[in-house]
């Protein structure tokens, strides 16, 4: 691998300002062959440059890091099955109660994509009553239509099955048990953050606090988003996805996670996992990215804050796409 292309197109992304800063690594379960830091990690109101240790915000990457991982570890445990229906969970259901937690993880559910629970006039506990109380978006098991809202509610599941809070949850599941110590939902302010999106309202910088507005409106810890990781313990969730699970849930588990389980669909999705070619992982609408090569296990970890100060700057898209060719081939 040509190290030296993949930082040329990484600081080519800074230079056309397609973000203001980047976290990026390259590996696989034996080695990290490239590491590497650059930019920004705020342009504004103030230029902070970017440090090790800077905490990206995850956005939707926390589906898979956090709300997935601890969905297979209490799969493991036996405290949740694929096959537990949305009626199993919660009181009324409108209609929703055959709805699995299989297709909740797949994409499936028929739920919608995304409405904004933050101008609805409810309470934050009233969140998953809302969600199920919307019409589906289209026919339940006929398409995969990623959907935040389905991984609230699967969220929202978790913490009923465990009588917890989600990060409670998924610091025990999944936080811990891999190491990832610099990894959390809201951050402290003391903490270096790199910057996201100037706020509509309030006309501030979002900083340290998550990106998402119907995760903010949850209080910062949702099963759609709200994790905040630093690029070493990304590359501890990588090394572990390099591996299989191995450690951490068992083989047979994780290799029925990543794989295509929507394969006639519009949209190829394992448990949790988006499926690109011979690649599994996710993105984040932030700019965070983690993608692992299913035949050599090779990582690529790319971190930035695209949306800042907005989120109209589109430039990262084609860089990430360039960088996971050279490093893919694909």
């Amino acid at each position: 691998m040509d190290t030296g292309n993949f930082a040329r197109i990484l600081n080519g992304g800074l230079e056309n300002n397609a973000f203001p800063c980047y976290a990026a690594a390259v590996g696989d379960k034996d080695r990290i062959i490239f590491r590497a830091l650059g930019g920004a990690r705020s342009i504004c109101p103030e230029r902070k440059e970017l440090e090790e240790g800077t905490l990206f915000d995850m956005a939707s990457l926390s589906k898979l890091i956090a709300t997935t991982m601890a969905a297979l570890r209490l799969i493991e445990k036996n405290r949740l099955s694929l096959d537990d229906k949305i009626g199993d969970f919660f009181e009324n259901c409108y209609g929703k109660e055959n709805t699995t937690v299989f297709e909740l993880m797949t994409h499936t559910s028929g739920i919608k994509a995304h409405f904004p629970l933050w101008l609805r006039g409810i309470a934050p506990s009233d969140a998953a009553d809302e969600i199920l109380r919307e019409n589906f978006g289209y026919t339940p098991k006929t398409d995969a239509v990623y959907s935040c809202m389905g991984y609230i509610l699967l969220g929202r599941i978790l913490e009923i099955i465990e009588n917890e809070p989600l990060d409670s949850i998924v610091s025990c599941n999944v936080l811990a048990p891999l190491g990832m110590k610099n990894s959390f939902y809201n951050p402290n302010s003391e903490t270096a953050c790199a910057a996201t999106e100037r706020d509509y309202d309030s006309g501030e910088i979002i900083c340290g606090k998550v990106h998402d507005e119907n995760a903010r409106f949850l209080n910062g810890v949702a099963g759609n988003a709200g994790l905040f990781c630093d690029l070493d313990d990304c590359i501890r969730f990588a090394r572990m996805l390099s591996m299989r699970g191995e450690g951490f849930i068992s083989t047979e588990l994780f290799d029925y996670a990543v794989t295509d389980l929507t394969p006639s669909f519009n949209e190829h999705r394992g448990l949790g996992f988006q499926i690109v070619g011979k690649r599994y992982g996710h993105n984040g609408f932030t700019g965070t990215s983690i993608y692992v090569h299913r035949e050599s296990g090779v990582f690529a970890i790319l971190l930035t804050n695209r949306v800042h100060p907005t989120r109209d700057n589109r430039g990262l898209f084609a860089i990430r796409n360039e960088f996971h060719k050279a490093v893919f081939g694909e």
